[in-house]
Parts: C-alpha cells; sequence; structure tokens
C-alpha cells in the first residue's frame, strides 16, 4: 500500500535528523579519509579501532544516504564524499558540517529558545575546536561567493578594505588577489585573528594587511577605507547594534567610499525565502539578539546612517548584497 504524499513528506522531515547525525559520525571519525578506494568493513574498524558491527552499519548508512558506494562488500567515497569530505578535495565542506554538527546541542533546545526568546547558555560554546570549525567553516562556504562577488563588481577603483568580522579574512584575500594595489584591514576578535593570520600567510598576502582586534561593536574602525565589507554579520546582532556599527562604517569611510553588506536577507515583505526562514532559528538557539532581516530595513538602516542610494543583487541561492556610497 503507498502511504499518501502527506504522510511520506513528514516522514522525511521527522527523520531528518539520522540522516544528518550518520555524516557528522562519519566525519567525526575522518571515515571518508579511508574509502579513497574499495574497502572492507572490517579493514575500516581495524584503521579506526571500532567495532565491525557498528562500523559495517555506519557504512552501510552512508549508503543509504548516497555518499559511499558499496560493491561485493566493499564501501568507496560517492563523487559527493571525494569532492567535499576528505583533505585536499576541491570543495571541502568539512569545517562548516563540523561547525553544524557542534550547534546539534543547540537546537536539542529550540523549544527552551522559542518559548523564551533566548538561547540556553551552552559550556564550552565556540571554544578551541568548535570555534577553529566554525571560523574555518566560513571559509568554507566564502571561497565561492567571494570569487562570484569579485566577477561581478568591480573593486579595482578602492585601495584599503575593512573586512569586520572578517573571520578567516576570505572576502578580503580574495580581493587583494584581484587586485595588487588594494591592502586590507581586518577587525574581529584577538583569537579569531590568529586563525585569520595563517589564512593570511598561506595566501602571501602577510604585508599588505593590518590588524585591529576587538568587538565591532565597541572598538574603533579607524578611517580612511574607501570600502567597508560586512559580511554574514548582522544575522548575529541586533537591529540596534545593526544600526550604530552601520553608522560608524559611515564615520570611518572616506568621502564615495563604499559599503557592502552581504547576508542572508529576506524578501521586502519578509516572505521568504526559506533558507533565511531556518537561519534565524539557527540565530535564535545561538545568539541572544540575532536573526535574519529584510532589504527595507537594512535599506533604513543605511539611510540613517548618512548613506545615499543603494544596489542590491543576489549573489549566491542564499546570500544577497545590499551596496551604498557615503
Amino acid at each position: 500500500m503507498k502511504l499518501p504524499e502527506e504522510i511520506r513528506q513528514l516522514d522525511q522531515l521527522s527523520g531528518g535528523f539520522q540522516k544528518s547525525q550518520i555524516l557528522f559520525t562519519a566525519l567525526r571519525g575522518n571515515v571518508f579519509e579511508h574509502l579513497h578506494s574499495p574497502i572492507s568493513a572490517t579493514e575500516v574498524a581495524q584503521r579506526l579501532q571500532w567495532s565491525v558491527r557498528g562500523t559495517e552499519m555506519l557504512l552501510d548508512g552512508l549508503v543509504a544516504v548516497d555518499l559511499v558506494a558499496k560493491a561485493a562488500g566493499r564501501y568507496v567515497n560517492q563523487p559527493v564524499a571525494a569532492a567535499c569530505l576528505v583533505e585536499g578535495a576541491p570543495y571541502d565542506q568539512r569545517n562548516i558540517l563540523r561547525h553544524k554538527a557542534n550547534a546539534w546541542e543547540a537546537w536539542n533546545h529550540l523549544d527552551e529558545a522559542v518559548r523564551t526568546g533566548h538561547p540556553k547558555v551552552l559550556e564550552g560554546n565556540r571554544a578551541g575546536d568548535d570555534l577553529q570549525d566554525f571560523i574555518l567553516g566560513m571559509q568554507n562556504i566564502a571561497r565561492q561567493s567571494a570569487q562570484g562577488l569579485v566577477a561581478t563588481v568591480d573593486f579595482s577603483e578602492f585601495k584599503h578594505v575593512l573586512d569586520l568580522g572578517g573571520g578567516p579574512a576570505t572576502f578580503s584575500i580574495t580581493f587583494l588577489q584581484a587586485h595588487p594595489g588594494m591592502r586590507a584591514t581586518l577587525l574581529d576578535f584577538p583569537e579569531v585573528l590568529e586563525i585569520a593570520r595563517a589564512q593570511i600567510h598561506d595566501a602571501g598576502l602577510d604585508e599588505r594587511f593590518d590588524y585591529r582586534p576587538g568587538d565591532m561593536t565597541k572598538v574603533d574602525f579607524g578611517s580612511g577605507y574607501d570600502l567597508i565589507l560586512l559580511s554574514n554579520i548582522i544575522h548575529s546582532l541586533s537591529p540596534e547594534e545593526n544600526r550604530a556599527v552601520i553608522a560608524k562604517c559611515h564615520e570611518a569611510l572616506a568621502p564615495g567610499g563604499m559599503l557592502l553588506i552581504k547576508d542572508f536577507l529576506l524578501d521586502e515583505d519578509r516572505g521568504g525565502p526559506p533558507f533565511s526562514f531556518i537561519f534565524a532559528l539557527h540565530m535564535l538557539v545561538l545568539t541572544e539578539n540575532g536573526g535574519t532581516y529584510s532589504r527595507p530595513e537594512v535599506a533604513d538602516w543605511t539611510s540613517a546612517a548618512g548613506f545615499s542610494g543603494g544596489q542590491y543583487m543576489d549573489l549566491t541561492p542564499q546570500s544577497r548584497l545590499w551596496m551604498v556610497r557615503k
């Protein structure tokens, strides 16, 4: 008997956590690193010092979610795993996926966050390995959009970019690689800057970067920049904090300078897109004041700060841009 579509939809939705935990468990155990060529479950278990029973079940679970192929009792990575889930992969997504796995406990308290409007305080949140996964996870998802942005918008007129809360500095690194005459200043928390310095060094750009440690809602930005980037920052702040940060951006920019805001912006009527709705809940369980905002809200903040005009564009299926001039 065929199940009604409504029941199938609910069954898929309610079982989503099982599929994500299969992925997260394999990722934490570096399982995919052992599946470059066909291998038995017993061999994988021996390498990882896991039980054969549990290893075989996990590998079959990975087959079920189309990350691993199985033939004659041996397992090998499917193309998506080879492209995204092993060291050196062309589209490495391991850190951002680990960050999502680290958020599991916070999402487990969604009901409490909905009732109270506040996240449950989690000991060790974004500390140590969690912070590393979060910051380098931002790099995983930013590489393609940074390259797309540079290919779409002409930044050749700009000489000094302030990357606010820039994390691993993926965007500013991409800007400097595309424009040899540009310098960058990265403002972020001291522990984040330490992670970013390694990425900047690997890119060979040490001499073209300056650093300002601190909380952007509290520290001075400096001045004289002709480009300021707020990439995936406003969703972690309250409307009041965003107004204040954007006003500081206006003060820090030279006349004619540009402020570029990239985020998961909602439609004008706040009717979507679905990704932004779900991401708002991510902010509910992880931040005290964050959320997702619409383009009119962002435009109101920039106008109140003294910016004029504005240009809006889609960058990725999730990310949208708002660009204004001083």
